[in-house]
């Protein structure tokens, strides 16, 4: 039986925007631009469920046509949803500007930026949680990420947190995060919450960090592990993090060590990377 998980994260609207020539202040740049379902905790919940795992997802989705698609897309992917919905704020979009295999993201948290710990569903039934970053860092949902773990740690669950926005980070994200099971930083974030893993076993009881192409290293009190990227063609790196999220934890959560847990999540970014969208099956074509 697969580990039942619990994601609290936000739900999105991906804009994706492939300009075809240089921004030119005032002009009209022709651009490929497609729309994708999105959002860090949904995309490692879709991911999740793609990789065998029960899951649902807990966040807030505004009063619109974006929400209600949101949801019912969530669903038919084998995602279980714990969605409240806002009457006053639209759901959260978030433009993704693409070239050179990287990505610069304007984002509008709308409606998940408002998640609170009215939200939150019992936990009595779950084995995991999975906290976004996304919802710590902002004030106005971080007592409902904050309630989440406090929730997990009473009923016994185990806990990981993906940091997710390196500029945001510093001590006050570390003392929040303080007891979790696993931290999921990338190498900018790590680098932001003071630049070694070793460092942060009295924060996190391990601490597994993605490095791209270069692979990814899981760090505990046992020592040191690591794992290779798989050769992918990068078409869009939007939502590999989520991905690897998702193979890692489906990985260790069955009871894989930490070598084997690390060569799931990068197999599943690698797999992310490799077509236009964030969510597992998307149509780099369409």
């Amino acid at each position: 039986m697969s580990a039942r998980v619990v994601v609290v994260g936000d739900v999105a609207v991906d804009v994706l925007v492939e300009p075809r020539a240089a921004a030119v202040p005032g002009a009209d740049v022709p651009a490929r631009i497609r729309s994708r379902a999105g959002g860090a905790g949904a995309n490692t919940a879709a991911w999740l469920a793609h990789l065998g795992s029960d899951v649902t997802l807990v966040g807030r989705v505004g009063d619109d046509p974006a929400g209600a698609a949101a949801g019912a897309e969530l669903r038919a992917a084998g995602v279980a949803t714990a969605l409240a919905v806002d009457a006053w704020r639209p759901t959260c979009t978030v433009v993704v500007l693409l070239g050179d295999g990287e990505r610069t993201m304007l984002s509008d948290r709308g409606a998940a930026a408002h998640l609170a710990a009215a939200d939150l569903p019992p936990l009595d039934d779950a084995d995991h949680l999975h906290v976004s970053g996304y919802v710590l860092l902002d004030p106005t949902s971080r007592p409902a990420g904050m309630a989440a773990l406090a929730a997990a740690r009473a009923a016994g669950l185990s806990t990981s947190v993906d940091p997710q926005a390196a500029p945001a980070l510093g001590p006050a994200f570390t003392a929040d995060v303080r007891g979790v099971d696993l931290l999921l930083p990338n190498t900018a974030e790590l680098h932001a919450l003071g630049g070694a893993a070793e460092d942060l076993l009295d924060v996190a009881a391990a601490v597994a960090v993605t490095d791209g192409p270069r692979g990814a290293r899981w760090v505990d009190r046992r020592g040191t592990w690591t794992a290779e990227a798989p050769p992918a063609e990068v078409v869009d790196p939007t939502g590999a993090g989520d991905a690897f999220d998702a193979g890692l934890l489906v990985a260790w959560l069955e009871g894989a060590g930490p070598a084997a847990a690390l060569r799931a999540g990068c197999a599943a970014g690698a797999a992310a990377v490799a077509q236009l969208g964030a969510r597992p099956g998307a149509d780099v074509r369409r």
